[in-house]
Order: C-alpha cells, then sequence, then structure tokens
C-alpha cells in the first residue's frame, strides 16, 4: 500500500512529530510510502530521510497555493502515483482534496485533523476561511482522522460530515520515552537548576494558544505561596522570547529560577527530568503528543481541559479550566507538596495507563487497517518510489 502524506511543513509539532512516529513503526524497506511538505521541509525531515522514505516539497513560503504551486502539487502525485492521499492539518487536507480532483483514477483520500476548534473565534482569519471551504467539501475524503473524540464533535458541529469519522490517538513508543534517574542530575548540571527546587517543564512552540505567559504568572503566584519552583520552557521561538513574554518573566520569576531553550531533538532525555510537566494551553490542542510522553516517562501533569488533555491525563495530574492562572497555580502547589514519592507514584500509574492505551504498535495498526479499507486493496506494494536525499522540486 503506497500511501503518499501531504502536510504543510515538517517543523517539530504534534502533527509532525505523529508522521515521523507512524512511518518509523513501518516497514520503511518496501518504500511504500512518500511526504510531500508544502513548506520547505523543516528539522523532522531529517528523521523520515533516515527511514529512506521520500520527501518532496512544493518549497512555499506561506500557507497559501498560487497556480505554480498547484500544478507542482499534481505533478507530484502523477510521479509518485500513491494508492492512497492522506493529508495532514487544514492546509495539508486542501492541498490533497486538490490533489484528488487532478487524478483520472479511484484514488482514496484521506484527511488528518489535529486540531480542537471550542471556539473558532479564536482562530485567525485565514484559519477560520479554510474552516468554512473545509466544512464545505468534507464529503470528499473517504475518511476523517481525529486524534481526538472532542475535536471531531466540535468540527462536526462546524459542518464536517459526520460520516467520515474516524478517530485515532497518538501512540508512544514506551522504550523511547521512559524513566530515567539519572536525567534530573544531568538536566540540573546542565541547565543550573538548584537540586531542591522542583521543576515544572513546559514543552511546546511559541504560539498564543499556548498561553507561556499565563504559566509564567502561575508559577509566579506558586512560587509567592512559598513553593520553590523552577520553570523550563522549550520550544521553537522560546529561547529569544517577545518583548511581552520576556516582561511576564521579569515580572514573576527570578532569573535563576527559569530556563529557556529553543526547540530540542533530546526531548525524551529531557522529559524524565521534569518533576511536573505543564500544558497551560488555552484553545487548539486535540491529542498532546506531549502529555503521553510525559506520562510514559512517568512524570505528572498539570494540564487545562482543552482538547482529550483531560482523557489522557485521567487521575495522573490535574485538570484545570483554560486561562485560569490562579487554579494552574493551585494545582502546581498541589503536585509539589505531593513530594517526590507521590508524584513518582502518580507517575508510574500514569505510565501503566498510557502504555496500555496508547501504544505506538497498535496505533500504527489501527492506520494501516483505515488505509487497507478505504482502498479495497491487499496492501501489496505495487511499485517502488527512488529515495531521495534532499526535497524533490518540481518545477
Amino acid at each position: 500500500m503506497k500511501v503518499l502524506h501531504i502536510i504543510t511543513g515538517l517543523n517539530v509539532g504534534g502533527a509532525e512529530n505523529m508522521l515521523c512516529k507512524l512511518l518509523e513503526n513501518g516497514n520503511a524497506s518496501d518504500r511504500s510510502a512518500a511526504v510531500l511538505s508544502l513548506l520547505d521541509p523543516g528539522p523532522l525531515a531529517e528523521r523520515i530521510r533516515a527511514i529512506g522514505v521520500p520527501i518532496y516539497t512544493l518549497g512555499m513560503k506561506s500557507g497559501l497555493a498560487g497556480p505554480i504551486s498547484t500544478i507542482r502539487l499534481a505533478r507530484i502525485v502523477n510521479i509518485v502515483s500513491p494508492d492512497v492521499l492522506h493529508g495532514w492539518m487544514y492546509h495539508g487536507n486542501l492541498a490533497a482534496t486538490f490533489a484528488h480532483s487532478t487524478v483520472g483514477r479511484r484514488l482514496p483520500l484521506i484527511w488528518n485533523v489535529r486540531h480542537s476548534l471550542a471556539d473558532p473565534s479564536l482562530e485567525t482569519r485565514r484559519t477560520r476561511a479554510i474552516l468554512k471551504i473545509s466544512a464545505a467539501i468534507s464529503r470528499a475524503p473517504s475518511s476523517i482522522i481525529y486524534n481526538s473524540a472532542r475535536a471531531a464533535d466540535q468540527h462536526e458541529k462546524y459542518g464536517y460530515s459526520p460520516h467520515r469519522r474516524v478517530v485515532i490517538p497518538n501512540g508512544f513508543d514506551f522504550d523511547i520515552f521512559r524513566p530515567n534517574i539519572q536525567a534530573r542530575k544531568r538536566m540540573g548540571g546542565e541547565f543550573a537548576i538548584d537540586p531542591g527546587a522542583t521543576v515544572v517543564g513546559i514543552v511546546a512552540r511559541l504560539h498564543p494558544m499556548k498561553a507561556h505567559a499565563m504559566l509564567v504568572k502561575a508559577v509566579g503566584h506558586a512560587r509567592a505561596a512559598g513553593r520553590d519552583l523552577h520553570l523550563v520552557m522549550i520550544g521553537e521561538g522560546i529561547s529569544s522570547p517577545p518583548a511581552e513574554l520576556a516582561a511576564a518573566i521579569a515580572d514573576h520569576l527570578p532569573a535563576d529560577r527559569v530556563t529557556l531553550l529553543g526547540a530540542r531533538s533530546d526531548i525524551a532525555d529531557i522529559l524524565p527530568g521534569f518533576d511536573i510537566l505543564a500544558v497551560p494551553s488555552g484553545w487548539g490542542e486535540g491529542f498532546p503528543n506531549v502529555i503521553g510522553e510525559a506520562l510514559a516517562c512517568e512524570v505528572p501533569v498539570v494540564t487545562t481541559d482543552v482538547g482529550d488533555s483531560a482523557l489522557i491525563v485521567a487521575e495522573n495530574g490535574i485538570v484545570v479550566a483554560p486561562g485560569d492562572a490562579d487554579s494552574f497555580a493551585q494545582a502546581l502547589v498541589e503536585l509539589t507538596d505531593l513530594g517526590p514519592e507521590g508524584r513518582a507514584a502518580m507517575g508510574r500509574a500514569g505510565r501503566n495507563r498510557t502504555r496500555g492505551l496508547y501504544g505506538l504498535a497498535e496505533i500504527a495498526d489501527r492506520y494501516e487497517r483505515l488505509y487497507e479499507a478505504v482502498s479495497g486493496d491487499d496492501g501489496t506494494p505495487r511499485r517502488t518510489l527512488d529515495v531521495q536525499e534532499e526535497p524533490v522540486r518540481i518545477r
């Protein structure tokens, strides 16, 4: 079964990471997959190339396709000649739908929605326009995969076809994400963290929906309540924060109790060193990968009730309302007061539960079964693809 995955880009993000994990979990040696990045591929492209999956790109500079890009898109689909077209995220779904319309043969189309939609007014004008278009044509795909049941409900309320719903949560590799008693000591040395402080970590790119400033305020409140917290913030755009976030950090946290890092490729080594993972998102999350990864590392979580976050965390952390810094601070206080042994017990329960529900092999198998179901094919590859060392730019 040859699948062409069409995605906006390959920067570090939840959808991009899940695509990488699916490809890595499969049998890359049969060259049965290819990836088309609408934008220039980001750092995750190296993971995909490493397993022999070719990457094509339109080289777009924004999420809007012009005439030249659409011609290139059609040519790439013709070159790859896939058995299934699989779009990822809103832009990738639309691009896959256009590509589907240019193919003069039966070709299953799948959308993959990775975003929750509690309040569409919080989205940008461009995103709202894409949502309206997508809702209008949502009968085009054979299936619409959601990684969150709540996100499926919200999109269907917005107008997406309820007859195309397939919910497949994210999956995790529990051999990669696992507890490591040396991680805290190593991280403390690298980032100059006082061994007596409780480490609260966030792993998220800089974006308004990720609510970094709210978390800074909450950590400041918990510190004012007498808890010695050290905040570690990791993600694209964080190492040089914008003025508003920098001001919030200066107002609420001592300089020796905050560490700001850009995107990292060694998250699996860093996560076990956190005492608490914080996910303060205000909106937009479907099924945050980092929650499952933290629980796999036996790290309890404080999160907002966005997407399926509460479902993932269950009893292995604390869930609060979005945007409520005071409640978030109180949750941090409660987990801090549990002490190392209490948090460790909560973390162990989180790993056991998550491992039983979200094993990567089972999740990947559900994707494979869906591909076979929509194609009516037995899954036997019909042809191979040449490995590309660099993205193929179709002119």
